[in-house]
């Protein structure tokens, strides 16, 4: 009869150990910096548009440390051939160790401009329209925990991303 006592007590201690595990670690995952960027379209007309880049945090806590990366070959499918290296040096600063947000707060967006789109043969021509990649985000919390989001980047016109909106 001890013995089954026993093994029961023993039983209790390790399902309310693995619950104290779980909540902690469930409390943690949710209690934390979620960091994404994206290409917003930030005015257009009928002969071209210009886009900002956006780092959102969406989580309740702050980020320290964010950093955008994304190799230089992806940065180039984003951009028109003929850019001028001006331009393209513009938008690799963007992701480039000197480009690294100390403090992102929970609910804040932060945005720098990041090309324009427009008739082909305009020298305004920075990006392609419809141009995808996918980029890492590296960042960390407080307490200096780290975290990594991959997040697929794309040039096009948010509002509207159908072909067309009611105004």
């Amino acid at each position: 009869m001890e013995e089954i006592r026993t093994f029961f007590v023993a039983v209790a201690v390790a399902v309310s150990l693995a619950s104290l595990y779980l909540s902690r670690r469930l409390w943690l995952q949710s209690n934390r910096p979620i960091i994404t960027a994206a290409i917003v379209d930030y005015a257009s007309g009928n002969m071209g548009a210009v886009f900002n880049l956006v780092v959102s945090n969406t989580g309740n806590r702050p980020a320290t440390n964010v950093r955008l990366n994304a190799k230089p070959e992806d940065i180039n499918k984003l951009m028109v051939v003929s850019v001028e290296e001006e331009k393209r040096q513009f938008i690799y600063n963007c992701f480039s160790n000197e480009a690294i947000i100390t403090l992102l707060k929970n609910g804040e967006e932060i945005t720098t401009s990041f090309g324009s789109i427009s008739h082909p043969s305009s020298k305004a021509q920075w990006l392609k329209y419809g141009a995808r990649i996918t980029i890492e985000i590296t960042y960390n919390d407080l307490e200096g925990r780290s975290y990594r989001s991959i997040v697929p980047l794309k040039v096009y016109a948010r509002e509207g991303f159908g072909g067309g909106v009611w105004k």
